[in-house]
C-alpha cells in the first residue's frame, strides 16, 4: 500500500518537473528527455506533457479568476468612496466598468457603415409566408395576401 503512494507522489513530481520543461523546452526535446530519463515510452511521455499542460491552464484559470476578483474590488471600492461623496455619476461609470469586467457589459460600441445600396429581395413575400405558416399552426387568424 505504501508502493501505491509513492507512485502517486513521483507520479506527481514527474509532472512538475516536466512543467517547468514546457517553460523553455520545444515538446520533442521533453519527449526525448523524459523518455531516456525515466526509462517511459513515446506514449507515457506524452501523457506527462499532457497534464503538465492541464496544470499549467488550472494555474492559469485560476490566476485570470483572482486578477478579475481583485479588480473589481478595487472598483467597489472606488464606487462606495463615490456614492459616500455624493458623486453619482462616477459611482455610475465605475459600475459600469465592473460590469465590463465581470462580461456582462458590452466594452464597446460597434457602428456598422455601408456603403452603397443595400437591397432586400423577395423580403416581404418571405415575411408573410412566414405569417402564414405560424398562423396556419395555431389556426388563430386568416392567411395574409
Amino acid at each position: 500500500m505504501a508502493k501505491k503512494e509513492a507512485d502517486k507522489v513521483e507520479y506527481q513530481k514527474r509532472i512538475y518537473a516536466v512543467s517547468l520543461l514546457l517553460r523553455r523546452k520545444p515538446t520533442s526535446f521533453i519527449i526525448q528527455f523524459i523518455t531516456e530519463k525515466w526509462k517511459i515510452s513515446d506514449r507515457q511521455a506524452r501523457n506527462y506533457i499532457r497534464k503538465a499542460r492541464a496544470e499549467w491552464k488550472k494555474y492559469f484559470e485560476k490566476l485570470k479568476g483572482d486578477g478579475i476578483a481583485y479588480h473589481v474590488t478595487q472598483n467597489r471600492d472606488l464606487k462606495d468612496k463615490a456614492m459616500t461623496d455624493g458623486d453619482y455619476k462616477l459611482a455610475f461609470d465605475i459600475a459600469r466598468e465592473e460590469a465590463k469586467l465581470m462580461g456582462v457589459y458590452p466594452s464597446e460600441k460597434h457602428d456598422i457603415k455601408v456603403d452603397g445600396e443595400i437591397k432586400f429581395y423577395n423580403a416581404k413575400q418571405k415575411l408573410i409566408n412566414k405569417i402564414n405558416s405560424i398562423t396556419s399552426r395555431t389556426g388563430t387568424t386568416k392567411p395574409t395576401k
